[in-house]
């Protein structure tokens, strides 16, 4: 059997193609013409910006427009095909002639229109229209007002907490924040805060982000996007810590070797403070220790301190007692008046030379009534330390501490200066 042969050419002998090919032929040219006919068919620009200003004097008073913002409209040109197919959006403009006549703080309804930017010259096109006609435009005085950032931390119904920890209260990492926008919104603000809820027995330290949320005076949140905030958001820490009852420790400088203070020659009030701590901190710490007290400041008549607590710095006293009250049994101790003729100049600077002008220092000795009744000027040696002002030239007063031989349980009370000169 012959196969035919298929020809293009043949198509054109029939009529019922001539017809369908001329017909597709014709609305392709007229679709061709009509997109390329500018002075009928407007061209439709996109993404021009539009540009609210007010008067300089509005300005000046403190106004300020605060919505549109970053808006953008579409622009319809027509006119010379070959000047409107190169026109883009940054050949244009689209402003509010009306906004150069507000002088107060509203809302407004202004009517739109575009203008040709000097950035090219070219002129040979109108503009037909615009979308949208008309911009409502908030006008009004900038305002700042800070805020402290609350917490609403809620916990289920039945929660039990557990009492071997302590929940300390919120930290954050701002505890202010700035609200900015249109006076008459900010003013609506009454506070801002975040919210979390618990759902599990809390026994470690919680960490989480949280957004802040703006309430207005009935505790309504308010959600207008002309108002800017400082953070928003917060990083929060719950700590939570082990908590314990510790007791009381009194610790002493210039302590005698040979004095003791067991048996119950040492009480504070109160003994005990309750602490809380990290979990490492806490299971090495077995008792609380208080500032020193210096026994330069002890006798039988000055036997009782306020003392600081001293805690490690990532504890917490719990008790909130600052202070402790030490008091010392001191019985059976004595004072007596010596006279010190012995000096000692100790850490001189190098090529440095001391003169101590001061020939007798008259002290006071607390100490056993036994020990102290043997001694003398000779056991006793007052020291100055220049540690730190070895480079120091001249004539000046220093503080003495005191050396005592033969007398282990004794110690010198008071304070003591000396005269001295350095030279070299």
């Amino acid at each position: 059997m012959k196969k035919t042969k298929f020809s293009f050419n043949r198509l054109f002998y029939n009529n019922k193609f001539v017809f369908f090919f001329s017909l597709v032929l014709t609305i392709f040219l007229w679709l061709f013409v009509t997109s390329a006919d500018t002075e009928d068919h407007p061209r439709a620009i996109t993404q021009v910006p539009v540009e609210i200003t007010l008067s300089d004097t509005a300005q000046a008073s403190g106004l300020k427009v605060f919505s549109p913002v970053d808006e953008t409209a579409t622009v319809y040109i027509k006119g010379n095909s070959l000047v409107v197919n190169q026109i883009n959006a940054d050949d244009l403009k689209v402003i509010a002639p009306s906004a150069g006549s507000i002088s107060s703080p509203n809302t407004y309804t202004l009517p739109l229109t575009a203008q040709k930017t000097e950035k090219r010259n070219l002129t040979d096109f109108d503009v037909s229209s615009i979308s949208p006609e008309q911009a409502i435009v908030v006008v009004d005085r900038y305002k700042e007002k800070t805020f402290d950032i609350q917490s609403t931390i809620t916990y289920p119904k039945n929660y039990k907490s557990d009492s071997s920890f302590f929940v300390g209260a919120p930290t954050l990492s701002s505890d202010t924040v700035t609200v900015s926008g249109p006076e008459k919104q900010v003013q609506q603000v009454n506070r801002v805060a975040f919210g979390y809820n618990v759902t599990d027995t809390l026994k470690e330290t919680k960490n989480f982000t949280a957004d802040l949320v703006l309430y207005d005076v009935n505790g309504n949140k308010i959600t207008d996007s002309s108002l800017t905030l400082s953070v928003k958001q917060v990083e929060v820490t719950i700590p939570v810590l082990p908590r314990s009852v510790l007791p009381l420790s009194a610790t002493f400088t210039n302590k005698p070797a040979g004095l003791s203070l067991s048996g119950g020659k040492v009480s504070i009030n109160p003994k005990t403070i309750e602490v809380a701590g990290p979990a490492d901190v806490m299971a090495n710490l077995s008792q609380v220790s208080l500032a020193p007290i210096d026994f330069a400041k002890i006798s039988p008549s000055t036997n009782s301190f306020d003392a600081d607590v001293s805690l490690p710095s990532t504890c917490r006293n719990l008790s909130n007692i600052p202070t402790a009250e030490v008091t010392l049994n001191l019985s059976g101790l004595s004072s007596r008046r010596i006279a010190v003729t012995n000096f000692n100049v100790k850490n001189l600077g190098t090529g440095k030379k001391a003169q101590i002008y001061t020939k007798e220092l008259d002290v006071t000795v607390v100490g056993p009534k036994e020990e102290i009744a043997k001694l003398t000027g000779n056991n006793l040696v007052a020291e100055i330390d220049l540690s730190g002002n070895e480079n120091f030239t001249g004539h000046t007063e220093m503080p003495a501490t005191f050396s005592i031989s033969s007398a282990p349980s004794s110690w010198v009370y008071g304070s003591y200066m000396i005269n001295i000169s350095v030279s070299g």
